[in-house]
């Protein structure tokens, strides 16, 4: 494997040709992924000098196909100043620069030239740069996808070892580098599918599972990666492994998005757990269906599993005569200024209190950012409405900062119980 933080020689492939990309030790290492870091001779050359003089630097080799203009430079990296002189003041800084970089070892060359009124950075000087050479493997290995999968899955294992973060991360508030770091974003989520498909074309699960367990790290939200880790931790056996998997991601979706992972995912392991259950006798397939903890209070379930719930208690209730009641309760701070910092943890809060709450039959969901919604089968309306006064009496005398409010209405018409 490609170690991106110490110089080497090491060979790529573009097209048919065999290239040699030459890293010398006398020349700038760069380090852009994960980190910003300029080194030479193992020394780290960064760490001299100020701040402004090497956000310049991250500036010209972000634009390095392209001359810098110096009053645009200036605009980009520092918009709420005025210079009076932007010519000067980028002259004085580009001065400190190259003192700081020194010149190139084998022909004595500046790193950054000047010319037409604009600063340039020098592509003929010994430089290595981590954000090329991941570029340049992506492109390399999509192009070998098809003619040598094998030597397009080295070439992506490579840069996917490169990718050692988002770009430029400490520069992570300035506008100019957004566009930039979204483009590596991407490609590494592309290279990711891409060589996770190479991967699963020759059943290699175990690497799939290595490669997206990387790759949620820093793309947490991606339903394409998830769904290739399901499928390859089911085909490795890991049932449970992937039943909880999907119950974090489904629970992190909703708390940090506000949105569940799509029918798909589900799917997944709804299939394994067919084909997982074929054969079993009806003991079995019961204890396979009990709860683990089957002597807790309310049930609590996702949203989606609530709505399913919801239509069979409505038929139930239709058909037996059998009253049912739902309830909604919903929390804010006690300014009423939704104040997500307060509300977040009291709502962790509120579903330990309705679980103490409630009835074993009772079902919970959350709902929204704030609120709760309950199923309450077997009562009468008027317990039902004491019920409800009590938990918001409890909950409210509990939580100084928060307040809570309740609704409850029957799933049927109230005539239906009558």
């Amino acid at each position: 494997m490609l170690n991106s933080k110490s110089p080497k020689y090491f060979k790529v492939i573009r097209g048919d040709t065999l290239m040699t990309n030459k890293k010398t030790d006398n020349g700038l290492v760069i380090t852009t992924l994960g980190k910003f870091e300029v080194k030479r001779d193992g020394q780290i050359l960064s760490q001299d000098s100020s701040y402004r003089v090497w956000e310049l630097f991250k500036y010209i080799i972000t634009n390095r196909q392209a001359g810098i203009v110096p009053e645009l430079a200036l605009e980009n990296l520092w918009p709420d100043q005025d210079y009076s002189d932007p010519r000067g003041a980028i002259r004085a800084l580009i001065f400190r620069l190259r003192k700081s970089l020194g010149k190139d070892s084998a022909d004595n060359k500046e790193y950054i030239s000047f010319s037409q009124g604009c600063y340039h950075w020098n592509k003929d000087v010994d430089y290595w740069l981590d954000a090329e050479e991941f570029e340049n493997k992506v492109q390399q290995a999509a192009s070998l996808k098809q003619s040598n999968p094998e030597q397009g899955e080295e070439l992506l294992f490579q840069a996917i070892e490169l990718y050692q973060g988002e770009y430029l991360p400490e520069s992570y508030y300035s506008q100019w580098t957004i566009p930039v770091r979204n483009y590596y974003h991407t490609l590494y989520l592309q290279l990711v599918l891409d060589l996770v498909e190479l991967l699963e074309a020759r059943s290699d699960s175990a690497k799939v599972i290595s490669v997206c367990e990387q790759a949620l790290l820093s793309h947490p939200y991606e339903e394409d990666i998830h769904r290739h880790y399901l499928q390859a931790l089911i085909k490795e056996g890991r049932v449970k492994q992937a039943q909880n998997h999907y119950a974090y991601t489904s629970r992190k979706f909703y708390q940090e998005l506000g949105i569940k992972p799509s029918p798909d995912l589900q799917k997944i392991l709804q299939r394994a757990g067919t084909n997982n259950n074929e054969g079993l006798d009806l003991n079995s397939i019961q204890n396979n269906l009990k709860e683990k903890s089957d002597d807790q209070g309310a049930f609590v379930c996702e949203a989606e599993v609530f709505k399913e719930i919801y239509k069979l208690e409505r038929r139930r209730g239709e058909r037996l005569g059998l009253s049912v009641f739902m309830a909604l309760v919903t929390i804010m701070d006690i300014d009423q200024k939704n104040d997500t910092s307060i509300i977040k943890p009291g709502l962790d809060r509120l579903e330990t209190f309705l679980l103490k709450s409630l009835r074993k039959g009772d079902v919970i969901a959350r709902w929204s950012s704030n609120q709760y919604v309950l199923m309450l089968p077997g009562l009468a309306y008027e317990q039902g409405e004491k019920v409800m006064e009590r938990i918001k009496d409890g909950f409210n005398r509990s939580n100084h900062l928060l307040t809570m409010t309740t609704e409850i209405q029957p799933v049927l018409p109230l005539e239906a119980y009558v």
